[in-house]
Parts: structure tokens; C-alpha cells; sequence
């Protein structure tokens, strides 16, 4: 029997550091299948009893109780419950803007997703998350406290096992390096070539790498970044304009307004209203 739930706080945040997006646990028959299919987050699956195997990407893992295995976005997965000793399985899916950079300090990926953790966190992440989340006033910060500590034994349980694959070249070091400096300090000024200069990097070659990791030149990047904040305050606070415009970085609140239309495609004002109506 299958038992799910779902973080309905996920309807109304958008693009946090880390999410839960929902979680679950059941004791599956024998034989039963899943996929093979792609998801557009990550997902850990934890075996308290019974086998399977999993078949990620190219790559086929046979798992036992206490191993776990990561399902990554867009990567094509299948999972299978033995015949004669199907598992039981509990998981939670996830996402968030610092995922792929805490995932970075592990060895984990779509050719290596397993991983043990018998002793840390997972045993007992189905009831934690469950028990979390039915404190209705304290729900979203426990859950965030609790997808922290797994984070950490992440970290702890399956380790890069060198520098090298933390950070395989200096220019990933200098990415994340600059994202971390962007979303920490968004709300200040910032100026691209105050950002090289930090890096110790000449502020066109930064421009190109920094392009080329993300799709966008630096500056547009950040004015992507600060515009998703002042939505998600402009959603769910009643700050007056003026003031959501100096809490992500802009003095003048007519050069705010211009930089969100044309980002958003409407006025920050028009922006609430829409919000509103829909609500």
C-alpha cells in the first residue's frame, strides 16, 4: 500500500534554496514497476526491507536494505521490486536553487545514485516529515530543518572523495563562487566588474564563462534573480513597491519598475493585480 503527501506550501514558493515538494512509503508487490520515465526534480529513495534494482541511465544497480538511490531531473529512470522479496521503500522529491550546488560536494550522480545510510536520517524521514508536517504553524520550518540534516548526511555518507570532483577545474570553482555571491547579495549594488575583480578574473573572460555555464551573460542573470524575488514578495507580502524595489536592490523605484516590466512583461503593480484577481 502506497501512502504520498504533498507540500502544499509549494504552491505558493517559488525557486527556494531547497524545497520538499512531496514524500511517501509503500510496501510495494512483488514485481512492481515504475517507468522507465524522467522527473523534473531530484528523488531519494530509501529500501527498509526487500530488494529491487533501478536502472538509471545506462547503469543498473541491484539494492539492498539500508541503501537509498538519487533520481535526477530529466534523466530517463526504472525501478523494479523483486519477485520473491519486494521492497518497501519510503522517498521524497525535491528541488531549489542550491540542490545542484550541495549535490556537487557528493559523488552522487546519475552513473553512481547509490548510496547507503542505514544509520543516518532516512530510517526514520517518512515519520519526521510526517510529524512535521502536521504542526500547522511551525510545518514549513521544520520540514526545511529536516531536508537540511538529510543535505548534511548526504555529505557525510557519500563524500567526493577528492577536491578534484568537488570542483573538477578552477572555472566551476569560479561559478560557484559567483552564484553563491549573487543570491547572498542580490539585494545590494553589485557590479559585474566588482565580481570579476573578486574572482581575480578579467571581466570579459568572466562574462563568457559565466554565459556559457548558465545560458546568460552575468548582468542578466542577476536582473533574472532579483525580478524572481520582488515577484514571490510582490505575491505573498503587502510592502508597498517603493520598498520591495530597495529589497532587491534598487534605490530608485522608476528604474525598478522599468527593469521588472520588462523582465515580467508587466508593471509591478499590474503584476499584484493580476495576483490578486486570480487568487
Amino acid at each position: 500500500m502506497a501512502i504520498f503527501h504533498y507540500n502544499q506550501e509549494r504552491l505558493f514558493r517559488k525557486d527556494p534554496d531547497i524545497h520538499l515538494m512531496h514524500w511517501g512509503k509503500e510496501d510495494c508487490k512483488p514485481g512492481h514497476t515504475v517507468g522507465p520515465g524522467v522527473r523534473d526534480m531530484y528523488k531519494i529513495h530509501f529500501i527498509h526491507k526487500g530488494t529491487g534494482f533501478v536502472r538509471i541511465g545506462n547503469g543498473t544497480h541491484q539494492l539492498n536494505p539500508g541503501q537509498a538511490f538519487l533520481i535526477h531531473p530529466h534523466v530517463i529512470t526504472y525501478y523494479e521490486a523483486d519477485q520473491a522479496d519486494p521492497w518497501t521503500y519510503s522517498w521524497f522529491g525535491f528541488q531549489g536553487a542550491q540542490v545542484e550546488s550541495i549535490l556537487s560536494r557528493t559523488r552522487l550522480s546519475p552513473e553512481q545514485p547509490v548510496f547507503s545510510m542505514d544509520r543516518k536520517v532516512m530510517p526514520t524521514m517518512y515519520e519526521q516529515l510526517t510529524d512535521a508536517n502536521a504542526h500547522a504553524h511551525s510545518a514549513d520550518l521544520q520540514l526545511k530543518v529536516i531536508m537540511y540534516e538529510c543535505m548534511t548526511a548526504l555529505l557525510e555518507v557519500a563524500p567526493a572523495s577528492s577536491v578534484g570532483d568537488v570542483l573538477p577545474n578552477r572555472w566551476d570553482s569560479y561559478m560557484i563562487q559567483s552564484m553563491e555571491f549573487i543570491h547572498a547579495h542580490y539585494n545590494e549594488p553589485i557590479s559585474i566588474e566588482g565580481l570579476a575583480a573578486l574572482l581575480k578574473l578579467d571581466r570579459k573572460y568572466f562574462s563568457a564563462i559565466f554565459k556559457e555555464a548558465t545560458g546568460l551573460p552575468p548582468q542578466q542573470y542577476l536582473l533574472q534573480y532579483r525580478m524572481n524575488k520582488a515577484s514571490e514578495l510582490l505575491e505573498k507580502s503587502n510592502y508597498a513597491i517603493g520598498e520591495i524595489a530597495n529589497s532587491v536592490g534598487y534605490q530608485d523605484q522608476l528604474i525598478f519598475s522599468k527593469m521588472f516590466k520588462r523582465v515580467k512583461g508587466v508593471s509591478p503593480k499590474h503584476f499584484r493585480n493580476q495576483i490578486s484577481q486570480n487568487a
